[in-house]
């Protein structure tokens, strides 16, 4: 019997499998420390079966870069094709195991748009806090253009954005919420109908949240009605959107989950979107490779929890 994917020659009793599990773990943590930390390993333990692996599959597998070990091609396709056969063979052997983040001191690396952020981040930091976790959570930027450059990166365990049209071979979804968008204006500055008419919409000035700073939906909605949007100054993350609604009469139209928190913490008025409008749905994106790990079937899990906390 031979192991398939290029290790010609070599009976699957001259493998020491333990290799294999090293290597995806490597591709997950992007570093020999945090690799030997996660398998209670010495670094030299690490780096010494690095280099066996390297052997065994006549590959790098991994190159330094300033970001950390990439991956290369081979080490990827090993990945894709290892990371399921691993994962059920975990979850046979470990089936009555759960992840406890009151042991571990994992770090998990989320990645989303600040939109999301705004809930999730306050809402996650206060669930560690309330039962005492040791995990720790990093919330990295990403978008729905950007997604799938974000999950590349081994180091990051789940992606939350617009759910993709098409997933390409080794990526997994799971939809948490659907939602649609608000209007958003400071009363104190705009005195507008509620709900604000079709008219006022068209007439008021508007802020544009866009990461790349290009027209959005609106713009495509209001062309289509042979109308433009009146947009007085674009910007490229929520995070800078309250400054501006706080400070001049714009009107702003964003999805409800973020334009709920900013309203009710600035003291600003909603109304729904005289226009037609989309409907999005967000959704957990992670690699098929991580799919039966433990930590990242909790993580995942807390993701769902956020969002039936949250009612979204």
């Amino acid at each position: 019997m031979f192991i398939m994917g290029g290790i010609n020659g070599i009976s699957l009793h001259q493998v020491d499998l333990n290799l294999l599990v090293v290597f995806q773990t490597l591709m997950q943590e992007g570093s020999v420390t945090r690799a030997g930390y996660k398998l209670n390993l010495s670094q030299s333990a690490v780096s010494a079966a690095l280099g066996r692996l390297r052997r065994l599959f006549d590959d790098p597998l991994f190159e330094r870069t300033r970001s950390g070990m990439t991956p290369t091609p081979k080490a990827l396709s090993l990945s894709v094709s290892l990371g399921p056969s691993l994962s059920a063979i975990a979850a046979v052997i470990l089936e009555d195991v759960e992840f406890e983040p009151w042991q571990s001191s994992r770090t998990f690396h989320l990645a989303m748009s600040d939109d999301i952020e705004v809930r999730f981040g306050p809402w996650v930091a206060q669930q560690k806090l309330a039962h005492n976790w040791n995990v720790n959570f990093a919330i990295h930027q990403t978008n729905s253009t950007l997604w799938r450059e974000t999950l590349e990166d081994p180091l990051i365990d789940v992606v939350l954005t617009t759910t993709p049209e098409h997933l390409p071979t080794g990526v997994r979804s799971e939809p948490l919420f659907s939602g649609d968008y608000r209007c958003v204006h400071n009363p104190r500055l705009l005195s507008l109908s509620t709900p604000v008419t079709e008219r006022e919409y068209i007439e008021t000035r508007h802020v544009r949240v866009s990461y790349d700073l290009q027209r959005g939906w609106v713009d495509d909605v209001l062309a289509a009605m042979g109308q433009r949007r009146n947009t007085l100054c674009t910007i490229s993350h929520f995070s800078g959107l309250g400054a501006i609604l706080l400070d001049l009469p714009v009107i702003a139209t964003i999805p409800e989950h973020v334009a709920t928190r900013i309203a009710a913490m600035l003291d600003l008025q909603l109304s729904p979107v005289p226009i037609q409008m989309p409907r999005f749905t967000i959704s957990a994106l992670w690699r098929t490779e991580v799919d039966g790990l433990i930590e990242n079937q909790w993580i995942r899990q807390l993701c769902q929890s956020f969002v039936q906390a949250q009612k979204l």
